[in-house]
C-alpha cells in the first residue's frame, strides 16, 4: 500500500512542476512579445490663433489671425512586462489572460511637422502674432489633442490588435480555447498643467 501511495505522490509532484513548467513557458513567450502589442496612430490638428489689441479693454484697435496644420503621433500600447502569474489561468489546452491596461507609450507633437498656411497669416496694423504667441497656440493645442485620446478609440484598436496577436501566439504554443481580458485604467497618458510640467 505504501509503494501505491509513494507513487501517486510522485505522479502528483511531476503533474504540478509540469502545469508550473507550462505557466512559466507561457509567461515568457508573452513578455517576450512586449514590442509586438502596440498601436501607433497620427493625428492631424489645424491650429487657429487670434490676437487682439485694445484700449480700455472695450475699443479694438486691431486683430491679427494665425493658420497652422500640425500632425501628433501616439504609440499605445500593453506592457506585457507587468503581466504577474495571477493574470495567467491554465487548465489543459485552455488559457485565460488579463492583460495590463493599455497606456500611451509615446507622444510626439514634432515641430518639423507644423506647416504655417502664409496665406491665412493676417497681421494687422496695430498687432501681430509672434513666435510666443505661436508658442501657446501650439501648446494649447497639444494639451487639446491629450484630452481628447480617451475618445479616438486607441484603447478599443490596441486592444483588438493585442488580442489578435495574443491568439496566433499562444495558438502556435498549443493552446486552443483562449480567453482575453484587459485591466481598465482610469488614466491612459499623464495630464500636463497649464505650465506644460508635469503634474
Amino acid at each position: 500500500m505504501w509503494k501505491v501511495r509513494i507513487l501517486l505522490l510522485t505522479f502528483c509532484l511531476i503533474f504540478l512542476l509540469s502545469c508550473k513548467d507550462k505557466r512559466s513557458f507561457t509567461v515568457a513567450r508573452i513578455k517576450d512579445a512586449a514590442k509586438l502589442a502596440t498601436t501607433e496612430t497620427v493625428i492631424e490638428k489645424v491650429v487657429i490663433g487670434n490676437k487682439t489689441r485694445k484700449v480700455l479693454k472695450i475699443f479694438t484697435l486691431g486683430e491679427a489671425r494665425f493658420v497652422c496644420f500640425s500632425e501628433a503621433r501616439i504609440k499605445s500600447g500593453i506592457d506585457l512586462k507587468k503581466l504577474t502569474k495571477d493574470d495567467v489561468k491554465i487548465n489543459g489546452k485552455q488559457i485565460e489572460l488579463q492583460l495590463p491596461p493599455v497606456e500611451v507609450i509615446n507622444f510626439s507633437y514634432p515641430f518639423e511637422k507644423f506647416r504655417i498656411d502664409s496665406t491665412l497669416l493676417d497681421n494687422g496694423f496695430w498687432v501681430s502674432i509672434n513666435v510666443t504667441d505661436m508658442e501657446e497656440f501650439f501648446r494649447m493645442a497639444e494639451l487639446d489633442i491629450r484630452a481628447q485620446l480617451p475618445y479616438m478609440g486607441l484603447v478599443e484598436t490596441t486592444e483588438n490588435k493585442t488580442r489578435q496577436m495574443m491568439e496566433v501566439l499562444l495558438r502556435s504554443i498549443g493552446y486552443e480555447d483562449i480567453y482575453i481580458t484587459f485591466h481598465k485604467s482610469t488614466q491612459l497618458i499623464p495630464k500636463v498643467n497649464l505650465n506644460g510640467q508635469e503634474p
